[in-house]
This record gives structure tokens, C-alpha cells and sequence, in this order.
């Protein structure tokens, strides 16, 4: 099957949103209802399944770089990503003083 990478970027999007979404409707069924054993597990299976999707996308292996892409790697591929050490996270502490901030 060929698929391009942004779609399969896209569903493990999709995948996640409704795993995050799935989770939080199982945090508010609630407890004292006779249906809420059902739906819960209902829920953790639909999850798994939505696991099993990701794990399985994310397996699949690339098996043709498109000819714009092939020139811009080298053989190899180390030097192509960088290292967590080498990168700089921006805080998200850290306020922009650029512009004053002005109230009206």
C-alpha cells in the first residue's frame, strides 16, 4: 500500500486525539450506574485498538525517497539529525521584552 508521510502524520494525529478523547470520557462515566462496567470496557478495547493502529503505522518503513529528498541526504544519516545535547529548548519561562505591553 503506498501512503505518503504527511497522511500517516495526520492519522497518528487522529489517533491520539480520539485516545486522549476516549480517556477522558472514561474518567466521567460514572461509578454507581449498572451500564458503567460495559461502557468502560468498551472504551479501554476501542483504545487498544487505537494503540495497535499507532504501533502499526509506526513501523512502517519508508521505501522510497522522493528524488527532491534524495540529494539532501547524506550516506550518513547521523549527521542529518541533531542530538538533544546539541539543541537548546526555549523555556517557556522566559518573558519576550521586545514590546512593552501596554493596557488601555
Amino acid at each position: 500500500m503506498k501512503a505518503k508521510v504527511a497522511h500517516l502524520f495526520k492519522k497518528l494525529e487522529e489517533i491520539e486525539r480520539d485516545g486522549v478523547e476516549l480517556k477522558k470520557l472514561t474518567d466521567r462515566i460514572a461509578e454507581d450506574r449498572e451500564y458503567s462496567p460495559i461502557l468502560r470496557e468498551s472504551f479501554q478495547a476501542e483504545m487498544q485498538k487505537l494503540e495497535e493502529q499507532k504501533s502499526e503505522i509506526l513501523k512502517i518503513s519508508i521505501s522510497q525517497i522522493p528524488d527532491s529528498l534524495s540529494g539532501k541526504l547524506d550516506k550518513s544519516p547521523k549527521e542529518n539529525f541533531i542530538s538533544s545535547s546539541e539543541t537548546e529548548i526555549p523555556s517557556s519561562d522566559k518573558k519576550k521584552t521586545d514590546k512593552p505591553v501596554r493596557k488601555y
